[in-house]
């Protein structure tokens, strides 16, 4: 799945781009490169180059994609950015590029991250940056209360025998990010290659993973997100709709209409073990339809918009909620859903479940409903693959 790295976080979670990362690592006195966003035609450029011309997707990995060019006049930045925009880099759609001067000095790795078993921060510290830091071995951690001073205290052990000339630098631009982390209610920053000189310390990538639940007392962080709804789609849907739907692959086969977080990414490791591909997670959240049909009917308008679509999975698996109810939503939504041309198969367990089976069987004729998941999932896999 296209997306697992940058989902894998939680579902309230959603890593920015880095052009906004940098933004905030700049308004909390973290040296950046000078740089510009380009979304068309490329504007006067910073210093005298070189440049890195990045593409702007949330997503890790860019390099190895071939998303980040190294250019040395503004002819090749041209060309990197017309080469890069419009396409589609790691399943997103590259919509910009960040062309900021290159960065020069030896390569660290820096990190604070919140770590929630423990209460506290996890500060992680290498001599070795750039591309390769997982499987380097380099990377050490050390665990401290939720506070900048004792994050400071745990970069000072972890940088201890780095030459002294920008150790004071590197332990700034380490408190400085616990302070973001902690003001921003971040769940990780990260700063990878971190360029380390004499001259200066600079942060040469950014990797901010926000917490959407704490959007509402974050404006900065809500203002960054309704900037750009094309890059931050899911969050947007979040925040405007109040459930999770997350769109895993653009180039998913089966769309999902699931409920309960949990459940809902079991019944996707259990396609993705089976070779299918799921388009989406969700958790609609039965409870809070209110009798409306609305919510179902806009999670199949997102569904049914990838033109890979070749079924549609709901999965309930219900406590409170009246089956036969939400039966009556499903099937008011298919039939206001003239875009959905695929087969459905609902599995639904709990309350009222013949009743469920009834009312769509008489609303939908042909479709399976049953209570049964691998009855539900060998259907799919016979529907994928006829249209295979």
């Amino acid at each position: 799945m296209s997306r697992t790295a940058s989902w894998a976080w939680g579902r309230s979670d959603v890593l920015l781009i880095e052009a906004d990362g940098k933004a905030l690592f700049a308004e909390h006195g973290i040296p950046v490169p000078a740089g510009v966003v380009v979304t068309d035609v490329v504007p006067p450029l910073p210093g005298d180059g070189p440049w890195m011309v990045k593409a702007q997707v949330p997503v890790g990995g860019r390099g190895k994609a071939g998303g980040i060019v190294r250019c040395g006049s503004r002819a090749e930045v041209e060309a990197a950015v017309a080469r890069m925009l419009r396409t589609r880099l790691k399943g997103h759609s590259v919509d910009a590029c960040l062309v900021e001067q290159a960065a020069a000095g030896q390569e660290r790795y820096l990190a604070i991250m919140v770590d929630a078993a423990s209460y506290g921060l996890r500060v992680i510290y290498s001599a070795q940056g750039g591309g390769e830091i997982e499987q380097s071995g380099s990377a050490q951690g050390r665990l401290c209360p939720p506070h900048p001073g004792a994050a400071t205290e745990a970069l000072a052990e972890l940088i201890a025998d780095e030459p002294e000339a920008w150790r004071a630098q590197v332990a700034a631009i380490g408190k400085a990010l616990a302070e973001m982390l902690l003001e921003r209610e971040l769940a990780l920053a990260e700063i990878n290659p971190l360029f380390v000189a004499e001259s200066g310390c600079v942060a040469g990538d950014a990797k901010v993973v926000v917490d959407l639940n704490a959007v509402g007392r974050q404006p900065r962080i809500a203002s960054l997100i309704a900037a750009r709804p094309a890059i931050y789609m899911d969050a947007c849907r979040k925040l405007a709709e109040g459930f999770d739907y997350v769109e895993l692959d653009p180039e998913g086969e089966i769309g999902l209409v699931t409920t309960g977080a949990g459940l809902s990414m079991m019944l996707i490791d259990e396609l993705t073990a089976r070779g299918a591909k799921p388009l989406n997670f969700c958790d609609i959240r039965t409870g809070q339809m209110r009798g409306s049909p609305a919510r179902l009917i806009r999670v199949l308008e997102w569904i049914t918009s990838r033109s890979s679509l070749k079924a549609v999975l709901v999965n309930i698996f219900a406590g409170i909620t009246d089956l036969g109810e939400f039966a009556g939503l499903l099937a008011a939504a298919i039939q206001a859903s003239p875009g959905l041309r695929v087969p459905v198969v609902a599995r639904l367990v709990g309350r009222n479940a013949a009743e469920a089976q009834r009312i769509l069987g008489e609303a939908q004729p042909g479709m399976l409903v049953t209570e049964d998941l691998e009855e539900a999932l060998a259907r799919i896999d016979a529907i994928v693959g006829a249209a295979a």
